[in-house]
């Protein structure tokens, strides 16, 4: 067993979520939360909602970070 190996998520599977201030802080607009608000009411990142919270889905952190590779 390879113990260096470690957790490892596949991030562009979906299923890992963080509130839309801590999106904003993953990308460097911690200071700019209206950005980030945008991009969801725009529909830019996908999101899901759990009861009155709404998640942003990190996957689309790591989409928009890549190169485009079309």
């Amino acid at each position: 067993m390879n113990e260096e190996s470690g957790f490892s998520p596949d991030l562009l599977a979906g299923g890992y979520y963080v509130t839309p201030q801590r999106f904003a802080q993953l990308v460097g607009l911690n200071d700019r939360p209206a950005i980030v608000q945008g991009w969801i009411d725009q529909g830019v990142i996908p999101t899901c909602r759990q009861g009155s919270q709404v998640l942003v889905d990190l996957g689309a952190l790591l989409l928009l970070t890549q190169p485009d590779q079309s």
